[in-house]
């Protein structure tokens, strides 16, 4: 175990960060289902603008299933993954990281970058078009990135931190604004 002191800086890292909940570990189904439903019942306790509370849940929710879906599938160290909400006084900021196969990450590029490059209303039209056609997990265009990127009305962003030859540490980012509209499940 390192110094007593890093678990203070981590605590005052998180406390200006304004972290709500910070994991790291294995996204296995009863894990997540009682995470999730703590981050439910923290999100319903704030005062929060109307919906807000619905759409960062229903973000966190893809997001861990991207975590779960993109993680490497070596050996239990490999598969310890991290979740951290924060929030300021204007916006909720989603964080997920997961270990990756080198060789996998041109195509998640891909994906990440394609919703990056379109706007609102070509991110709904490209959803419409992945949900009409017959997708195979060789050609899923990542509707749940679509889906992040849609319900958090904001730029994602991601990055990749090499660890080995063959693995990678994904990351990705989203944020979502307190003051925005909340868009309805049927916009978005």
């Amino acid at each position: 175990m390192g110094s007593i002191s890093t678990a203070f800086e981590a605590h005052q890292i998180m406390s200006e960060k304004n972290t709500l909940i910070a994991f790291t570990g294995h996204f296995d189904h009863l894990l997540t289902t009682l995470l999730l439903l703590n981050i439910k019942n923290k999100l319903s306790a704030l005062e929060s603008t109307s919906g807000i509370d619905r759409k960062v849940y229903s973000i966190l929710v893809e997001s861990i299933e991207n975590v779960t879906k993109h993680s490497s599938k070596g050996d239990d160290t490999q598969n310890i993954a991290i979740l951290l909400l924060s929030k300021s006084h204007d916006k909720y900021t989603i964080v997920t990281g997961n270990h990756i196969m080198n060789d996998e990450i041109p195509a998640l590029k891909e994906k990440l970058e394609k919703v990056l490059k379109h706007n609102q209303a070509e991110l709904k039209q490209l959803y419409r078009e992945q949900i009409l056609s017959k997708r195979t997990d060789d050609n899923n265009a990542g509707l749940g990135i679509i889906d992040i990127a849609i319900k958090s009305g904001n730029l994602m962003q991601y990055e990749f931190k090499p660890l080995t030859e063959s693995t990678s540490f994904y990351l990705l980012q989203t944020e979502i604004n307190i003051n925005k509209p909340v868009l309805s499940e049927v916009e978005a």
